[in-house]
């Protein structure tokens, strides 16, 4: 869902791959990993796909090869990949990483750093370490990171080249992208200096040089993972690697790791094609499953293929935490420090799915770290509706009334023995929200059977396909002010979805946000029929195309996997698709 106002036509596309790790297929195993041996065939694939896009040029990131340049066969590596990057079409551009010129200085790992002719095999056969180029209203600036904090000559040239270079796209009014291997933060600018960032100084001068000349991007490696910051004017992109997942963020997932104990958990491999227009820019990730090998169930369809103009898609309510840092264990690569990271693997399948409108509680907006993702969230365009329970009291108020730039929505949900609170509490929120309202009610989760002899504890909100009167009945205790007020209705997890949205839509002509609750079966029994959740969701979706004024909000997004209730959604606990997911996208596609 996107904002009518922007331009849907793209004016370059580039790819931007990261972290090959090319090893020779008759080495030596290292560590025990079997997919150590995959490298070469995930390249090739990767090559092909990024070929099928047509971009007009590609960054490697660094990484291509995994022997350092100490090891004897360094080069062998080097030339092979030569080989397999020789494959792509568009113009190639690789920068350095750690593993082809040599770590970047530090005081704790054992691994060969940088020396001042470490990088001679890579410049011998890639060309220059850093290097820049323009196409159309933008320029592109590609960095040699592994040399910052080092003190060699060629670091204080490229200081002085950089600035150079910056300060003359600036006067020329161009659009500025930047490429390296090493990222500046994961979550924080400020964070502690550990294996995955940059070091300071140099991470407190290039913060302040972006900002100075507004750099749009910063693309990095490095990270095997994906990650997205926001400082300044500045979007910060950690892009996924084509060989292999670094296993140590794994713990960010609630669930156990996935293959090779997280580093062949091969949904999280893949690139970027980057498409930028007149007044942004969009990231469209491909995930290529490890040489294209989709998992076993999911639909036969190679993710780059999923790739066009697409309409207007359905919302999400986002249940599991997604807006907190987690804390990673000292070990392994920092083996002396803590890092945070955040659940990143979630905001890269609402890019990938094209989701923009978010649904959260109203705690999600009141807990001050939580907001300030919340806030980078929307530079990145997404739209929240947050939604409260009750009678909003003097703090939600206070709350919504300084934050309410954040939100499109927000929705107001009362019990029902509170109804005749609904006049005096709209009163107050129109009196400090400038955006659209709604009200809802508390329900059962499933509807009373009439018996007398039941009760349940679970709870949902909305009015159903058939309370349309009982809707109009609560707008007419608002005021002269209904007219201005929307409606939530619901769709029950057992509800038809084409016929319960087209009775809705029949039934109020009102602005409307949609519960729509993705099938359960009953408290203890789970719901994992992945071919009845595609056809539903797509059902629903092809239903909602059709409504006017109306955002339909999918529940449950991630896979609930304990407590009541347990179902599938349209990730896994891993934050990777389901087959559903795919289906919603394919179905998302302009004929």
């Amino acid at each position: 869902m996107t904002n009518s106002k922007k331009s849907n036509t793209f004016l370059s596309q580039f790819a931007v791959i990261a972290d090959s790790h090319i090893r020779l297929q008759n080495a030596a195993e290292e560590g025990g990993y079997t997919s150590n041996q995959l490298t070469i065939e995930r390249a090739n694939y990767v090559v092909q796909c990024v070929n099928s896009l047509q971009p007009d040029f590609v960054v490697h990131l660094g990484d291509l090869v995994h022997p350092i340049p100490a090891l004897s066969n360094h080069e062998k590596a080097v030339k092979r990949a030569r080989e397999i990057f020789s494959g792509i079409e568009a113009e190639f551009y690789a920068l350095p990483g750690n593993h082809d010129i040599g770590d970047k200085p530090d005081a704790w790992l054992p691994a060969p750093v940088v020396e001042e002719d470490s990088h001679l095999i890579f410049s011998k056969h890639w060309g220059p370490l850093y290097q820049s180029f323009s196409a159309g209203t933008c320029h592109f600036v590609c960095l040699d990171t592994p040399i910052m904090n080092a003190g060699f000559k060629r670091e204080r040239e490229q200081r002085a080249w950089l600035e150079n270079e910056l300060r003359i796209a600036k006067e020329a009014g161009l659009r500025i992208f930047v490429f390296m291997h090493y990222p500046l933060f994961i979550c924080d600018p400020h964070e502690p200096t550990h294996y995955d960032n940059m070091d300071e100084p140099a991470r407190s001068w290039l913060l302040k040089l972006f900002k100075q000349y507004r750099v749009e991007a910063v693309f990095s490696g490095h990270v095997h993972n994906v990650f997205v910051g926001i400082h300044d004017s500045t979007t910060y992109y950690s892009v996924p690697s084509m060989a292999f997942v670094r296993p140590e963020y794994s713990e960010l997932a609630t669930v156990g790791p996935g293959d090779e104990y997280g580093r062949n958990d091969t949904a999280k491999l893949g690139f970027f094609l980057v498409r930028v227009y007149a007044d942004r820019h969009e990231i469209l990730p491909i995930r290529t499953y490890g040489a294209g090998k989709l998992d076993t169930g999911l639909p036969q369809v190679e993710p780059y293929q999923i790739i066009g103009e697409t309409s207007r898609m359905l919302g999400v309510t986002l249940r599991r935490g997604w807006g907190r840092r987690v804390e990673m264990a000292a070990d392994g690569l920092d083996e002396f420090t803590r890092k945070e990271a955040y659940r990143d693997a979630l905001l890269i399948a609402l890019f990938e799915l094209g989701v923009t409108a978010l649904r959260v509680p109203f705690a999600d907006l009141a807990n001050a770290d939580v907001r300030q993702r919340l806030s980078d969230f929307v530079k990145l365009g997404f739209e929240f509706t947050v939604y409260s329970l009750g009678a909003p009291d003097e703090a939600t108020l206070a709350t919504i009334k300084a934050h309410s730039s954040l939100l499109v929505n927000w929705e107001i949900i009362f019990p029902e023995h509170t109804a005749d609170q609904i006049g005096a509490a709209i009163n107050r929120a129109q009196s400090v929200f400038p955006g659209q309202l709604f009200i809802a009610p508390v329900v059962p989760i499933k509807e009373d059977d009439g018996d007398g002899k039941t009760f349940q504890h679970f709870a949902s909100h909305g009015f159903s396909c058939k309370q349309a009167d009982k809707a109009e009945i609560w707008l007419s205790m608002i005021g002269n002010q209904a007219d201005d007020i929307g409606l939530t209705f619901r769709v029950s997890p057992w509800d038809e979805p084409i016929a319960t949205l087209h009775e809705i839509d029949r039934q109020s002509k009102r602005v409307k946000l949609i519960n729509l609750q993705l099938p359960r079966l009953d408290e203890g029994v789970c719901f994992d029929d992945d071919d009845k959740l595609q056809s539903f969701i797509v059902d629903a979706y092809n239903a909602s195309r059709t409504m006017v004024n109306t955002t339909v909000f999918v529940d449950t997004f991630v896979d609930s996997d304990r407590g009541y209730y347990p179902r599938n959604g349209l990730l896994d606990r891993r934050l990777n698709p389901r087959p559903a997911f795919y289906a919603l996208k394919l179905a998302s596609l302009v004929n």
